[in-house]
């Protein structure tokens, strides 16, 4: 019988319980079954693979880190089709894996966790499903990441409205848009993809904006026939070619540091750039930001600006007051009136575990732990909360490269963490090195041009930056690539347990 077929059969607690199915909770399962560890499970809410390239199918949908770098080290692709990959492709590329690395018998879709409690005498986590399945682990990781819960604006009217409205996330593709007067609220990251999709077959399209944002060109392109066999061929070009993406994004730092000459530059130039594509000074006014290159996220689109230019297409930037049941109002009294509401608003980021009940020793939730604010040990590890990791945890998030890169240094070391304790009872951050680290990151953070005075979704409610790393992902990594175990109080079991256990 296969290792997997009596994984299925044996009812004692799993070596690990991974909550999400996307690239981080991937990349744990690949680096456990290369360690021979195949006791685990990925717990997965929805009914496929790769987390928020999954749910966001919206048109237009793509990334916006290279195709070569937004992918895993140790399984480079050479038939990206283009540069800036295309959400299909993206979630293609981790059933590939999930299928060669033999992790699909290790996930059970439609099993959304909505709590975990650990046992402190028996060193296990018991983690319980919707349903009310329980379910036991030694080690609890979770892979949830942050763009998984929409968040739904709170608008006036809007359960009134009598047409379609649906999140950017939860896309209707049986609506057909095709003849129709849409409304997008919203023009960030998702609504710069999905408004140059539906321009060119909407009647008209209103277009609100809140904030402006600094926009670079993409110059996405085409990958040749020859340059993916070239790939194919010669995979150390590949290797090559991602370690230049990655250096190239990785100076862009600098950029970031507030006070930062080169990203005062690298603001006039953008501004330049965006005024060229828009001959409309009104327009213009409209769309040029008035804070520091990099305070909000900075969006790439090559399409964006000549989908504002065209006759079918209106930015509005007056505010919302409400929605009508035909309608949208704005502040200024303007009635705009649409068939379909796209809500283009971005998820719950600062709330990092959504619904999930966590809670450690002494049954103290998580949420109690943090109500004074977010601390982790390197965005991996609460204090009082044993065998417990996070993966694209608080502060582990980047305004400037491949958050690929971070979860594979999060893994490496959780790995580390696992070897150690394969022969132990627990282990569990000291709270003095959680501070230590908690106070040096907040220190990085307000060097930084993310915690200048504009409003984005890096920061909570009071100001506090909790989504992204302060310094540059070489730090980070170099921090990570051995863990300090003098930072960790570990357990070891009693001599009688202990020979229980052999």
């Amino acid at each position: 019988m296969s290792t997997d077929k009596m994984q299925e059969e044996d009812n004692s607690p799993l070596e690990v319980a991974i909550v999400g199915a996307g690239f981080s909770g991937i990349c744990m399962a690949i680096k456990l079954r290369q360690a021979g560890i195949t006791r685990f499970k990925i717990f997965e809410k929805t009914g496929g693979i790769s987390g928020t390239w999954y749910d966001n199918t919206y048109p237009g949908a793509a990334c916006d880190v290279p195709s070569h770098l937004y992918c895993f080290s140790f399984e480079l692709n050479p038939d990206w089709s283009r540069v800036f990959s295309p959400q299909p492709e993206i979630q293609a590329y981790t059933e590939t894996c999930v299928d060669k690395y033999k992790i699909r018998p290790h996930v059970r879709f439609h099993c959304e966790i909505k709590g975990a409690s650990f046992n402190e005498e028996k060193a296990l986590w018991t983690i319980e499903n919707k349903e009310g399945e329980k379910i036991q682990a030694r080690v609890l990781v979770s892979a949830i990441g942050a763009l998984n819960r929409p968040l739904i604006p709170d608008i006036e009217g809007l359960s009134d409205f009598s047409g379609d409205v649906f999140h950017s996330a939860q896309w209707n593709h049986d609506c057909d848009l095709k003849g129709k007067r849409v409304g997008v609220i919203g023009s960030a990251a998702s609504a710069i993809q999905i408004i140059p999709a539906i321009a060119p077959e909407v009647k008209k399209l209103h277009v609100f904006q809140r904030t402006p944002n600094y926009i670079v060109r993409r110059n996405n392109r085409d990958y040749s026939e020859k340059e993916k066999k070239r790939f194919r061929r010669f995979p150390f070009l590949l290797r090559i070619l991602r370690w230049a993406i990655y250096w190239f994004m990785e100076s862009r730092f600098i950029a970031f540091k507030k006070g930062s000459k080169i990203g005062a530059f690298q603001a006039k130039r953008t501004i330049k750039s965006m005024c060229e594509q828009i001959p409309d000074p009104e327009l213009q006014k409209k769309l040029i930001p008035n804070y520091p290159l990099g305070c909000k996220r900075v969006l790439l689109s090559d399409d964006y600006f000549p989908a504002l230019n065209r006759d079918n297409v209106e930015l509005i930037t007056e505010g919302i007051e409400k929605i009508t049941p035909n309608g949208i109002l704005t502040k200024e009294g303007k009635t705009c009136e649409v068939d379909v509401i796209v809500l283009a608003t971005g998820f719950q980021v600062a709330d990092l575990l959504g619904p999930i009940d966590i809670q450690g020793r002494g049954g103290q939730p998580l949420s109690e732990a943090w109500k004074e604010g977010v601390k982790t040990h390197w965005g991996l590890t609460v204090t009082g909360y044993p065998n417990f990791f996070f993966l694209l945890g608080p502060n582990t998030g980047l305004g400037h490269n491949s958050i690929i890169f971070m979860i594979e240094a999060q893994v490496n070391y959780v790995m580390k963490c696992l070897k150690k304790l394969s022969q132990k009872k627990s282990i569990d951050v000291k709270k003095s090195a959680m501070e230590t680290f908690d106070k040096a990151l907040q220190k990085g953070l307000e060097k930084t041009v993310w915690a200048a005075d504009c409003d984005s979704w890096y920061k909570t409610k009071d100001g506090k930056i909790t989504t992204l790393w302060a310094h540059c992902t070489l730090a980070y990594w170099w921090a990570l690539r051995k863990p300090k175990f003098s930072d960790y109080d570990i357990e070891t079991y009693d001599i009688e347990t202990e020979s229980k256990r052999i």
